[in-house]
Order: structure tokens, then sequence, then C-alpha cells
């Protein structure tokens, strides 16, 4: 290399390196020297950002292999990278760029937009952070599949039973009926008015738990209270079947919100019931700070569960033809996650449930 060319190289890198000190970008300033490409200078927001030093990166395959330590992500990347390398060339493009997540050397995952560029054979790769866009982009996906979960519950699922209610009332109303057949209207009213509210009120609380308007108030709870408030509600429903239910939980004494325990638990109870059949069992029980709620009820495959886990499970008709809505459950693991309470689910297709709350 002449010595003319070789100054302008020096001069290029000193001014490259002024400027990439001075730009709010995390950049890679880099030199093909024979045939390997070499990294010959990071900026101050590099380290600062991302963290790794030229030590630890001094080839561009040293920095592959730390910023995408998973193997087919790297190969998803590298493959992405050197087709947009052509696609530019193709289009007389001065620069390439590409999205994806860096790992960086504390261990972080980061979205970025690397663009590349040659200037006077110096390559230059700048680092744009994508990462608050694309959290904000997730976060949108949430709120509208959150949304669209709402409507489809309240437009499908709540139409059923207020139909239903519509109809046996109009039934009492326009129809000579005995005492006995009024009754049992009545009882039919009172069992489709519950799942009303309690479908309204699982979708209200679901609403406000994914919008972050619930704001925890924590108190000493006496479980026997809350259960003994539920049970009284579900009455009709358990002794209709011939459940027995045992309660067990004279020593579990927890601070909590007690709006927030309150719904988890009559989730739990309620499913219960609901999958219990005729003549079943139920026990509710505290162990230390453990609260369980058990039945010998139809159960659950491991495919539901993680289902489940996973708020994506659907919902199922109950022991007597009940309706669900697959929302209760789902209330339950992200309200416990709110509390700091784990939760664990034991269960055996045609055995039975048993759900169990571990309070911090």
């Amino acid at each position: 290399m002449i010595p003319d060319e070789i100054n302008r190289l020096r001069n290029s890198r000193i001014e490259l390196q002024g400027v990439a000190d001075f730009l709010p970008y995390p950049f890679i300033i880099a030199e093909v020297i024979d045939n390997q490409h070499l990294n010959t200078y990071l900026n101050e927001k590099f380290l600062e950002e991302i963290g790794y030093t030229l030590d630890e990166i001094p080839t561009i395959e040293a920095w592959y292999s730390k910023a995408y330590p998973n193997d087919d992500y790297r190969d998803k990347v590298i493959s992405t990278w050197d087709q947009e390398e052509i696609l530019s060339q193709q289009e007389g493009k001065v620069f390439v760029k590409s999205k994806s997540h860096v790992t960086c050397k504390n261990g972080s995952i980061r979205w970025y937009e690397v663009k590349a560029c040659v200037i006077n054979k110096i390559h230059v790769v700048a680092f744009i952070d994508l990462d608050k866009e694309i959290h904000f982009q997730e976060e949108l996906k949430n709120i509208n599949k959150n949304n669209d979960r709402m409507l489809s519950i309240l437009g499908h699922d709540l139409r059923s039973p207020v139909a239903n209610l519509m109809s046996i009332s109009s039934m009492a109303a326009n129809t000579e009926i005995s005492t006995d057949e009024f009754a049992s209207l009545i009882k039919m009213i009172n069992e489709q008015s519950k799942q009303v509210l309690e479908l309204l009120d699982n979708t209200l609380n679901w609403a406000k738990l994914n919008f972050n308007t619930i704001k925890l108030n924590l108190v000493e709870i006496d479980f026997r209270v809350v259960i003994a408030n539920i049970l009284e509600i579900y009455k009709s429903s358990y002794e209709g079947k011939n459940i027995s239910i045992t309660i067990a939980v004279d020593d579990l004494k927890i601070s909590s919100d007690i709006e927030i325990v309150t719904i988890i638990i009559r989730n739990l109870i309620s499913n219960a019931i609901k999958f219990t059949p005729q003549n079943g069992t139920i026990a509710i029980e505290s162990f230390g700070n453990n609260l369980s709620v058990r039945d010998n009820g139809i159960g659950k495959s491991e495919a539901m569960i993680n289902d489940i886990l996973q708020n994506s499970n659907s919902s199922r008709r109950g022991t007597n033809n009940e309706q669900g809505t697959g929302v209760g459950l789902q209330l339950v693991v992200n309200l416990a996650e709110k509390i700091n309470c784990e939760l664990a689910i034991l269960s055996e297709e045609s055995k039975g449930t048993e759900i169990r709350l571990k309070f911090q």
C-alpha cells in the first residue's frame, strides 16, 4: 500500500473514531486485513451499552459468537445479513441493515437495527436501539389480543346465559305453572344469574389486570371468613350435586390483598364444584403458608395444565353441563403472580385436581 493511501486510511480512522464517540449509538469500526475481518475500534457507547471489549470480539466471527450465542439464531442472522448485502449491491445502496436481538455482555437481550457501510475501505457498523419500540409493539399486540378476547367472551359466552334468563323469566311470567314448577324456575334463574355475575366479574378483573389498573392493598386475611362467604354463594350449586366439602384452614395467617385472594379462591372453588361429579368431595386445607383446593372430579390432562399455565386454555363443560369461559383459571394464574404467590396444579384425568397456592 502506497504512503498516501496509508495516510488517508489513518486519517479516516481517526476521524471516524472521533465521530463515533460523539454519536449516541454503539459503533464497531472494522477493517479487512489479509482477508480477515478485524474489529479495530469500539466507541464509548458500545462499551457502555453492549459491553464487549476488543479483546473479547477481535473478529467478526467472535462478535457473532458473543452477540448471538444460540447456534440456530446466529445462523439465521448471518443468512439474513448475507441476503441483505446481495440485495444492497443489486440496488446500488451504500449500506446494509437488518433487525436482530443482541445478547449483551451482562446477559441482557436488546433489539437493534444494525446498519453497516464502507468508508474508505473501513467498515462502520452502527446499532440503533429498537428495544423500546419492539416491546411497545408487543404491548400493543397484547392489548389487541385482550380486547379481542373480552369481546369474544362478552359477545359469545355471555349471550347464552342471558338468553336463558330471558327465556326462563318469560316462561314464569306468561305460563300458568304450579308452585313447584315456579320454585324450579326460580332456582334455574338463580343459577343462571350466578353464572352471569361470575363471568362479568372474571372478565372485568381480567381486563383490569391486563391494563395494569389493579392496585395492591395488603391486610391480614382470615381465610375461614373468606371461604365461608364464597361457599355461601355457591351453596345451591354444591348441595345440588350433593358434594361434601371439608375445610381445615385455621392455622393460615397471611398478609395479602384480600380482594385478589378472594377472586383466586372463588375461582378455585367454583371450578372444583363445576368439575366434581354427583356425590363427590372437595377438601380446602392449609399447611404452612400453603392453601390447597382438592377435588375428586374429572381432572385435567398434562396438556390442559400446560395450556392453563401458558394462558391459552379454552373453556369446557362441567359434570352437570355447567358452562365455562376459559377465563377463570387464566385469571387465577395471573393474579397469583401479581401477589407473588406460587401456584401448582396437580391433576390426573378421572381422578381429580389439586391446586396449591404458596403465599410468601
